[in-house]
């Protein structure tokens, strides 16, 4: 039980000093919200759903070698940069392969047709949608630096 403590306190601290890992959450939230509306099929939640978990998991990774780089080494050094170059290089390539799987499931001419269906019978939502980019936009933009970071 404690590890899951561990673990969830890992994810928290990432969401709350890294604003990609809060973007890639924001993304998530869309992917989801497009894949309801739509009826995805089974396997093309699991597509999305395991860009998601590995987008998600590789910017933890990446957040646990910055810091622990910060803190072994926090002067700069080559070797540092390159190991956090390198992680940041394994987020992105993760992020790259995820948005082409999105394009996939949801830039068809069948999936705007749903949509535009969709948003143009469920005005409501429609608006709610809309409105949830502000806080959502604060999300991203908000956070805490870690004090002991070196970028």
């Amino acid at each position: 039980m404690n590890s899951f403590l561990c673990a969830f306190r890992g994810i928290g601290y990432t969401i709350k000093t890294e604003a990609h890992m809060r973007v890639h959450l924001v993304f998530t939230y869309y992917v989801i919200v497009a894949g309801l509306i739509l009826h995805l099929r089974a396997t093309e939640w699991v597509a999305a759903l395991l860009c998601i978990g590995t987008v998600t998991a590789l910017e933890c990774v990446n957040t646990s070698i910055e810091r622990l780089c910060d803190t072994v080494h926090p002067e700069k050094a080559r070797g540092i940069r390159i190991a956090k170059d390198v992680a940041a290089g394994a987020v992105l390539c993760a992020a790259i392969a995820s948005a082409a799987v999105g394009c996939l499931l949801f830039l068809n001419r069948t999936s705007f047709e749903v949509m535009g269906a969709f948003f143009m019978g469920n005005k409501a939502v429609s608006i709610f949608l809309i409105l949830t980019l502000i806080p959502l936009i604060f999300f991203v933009r908000g956070g805490k630096r870690d004090r002991h970071e070196h970028k």
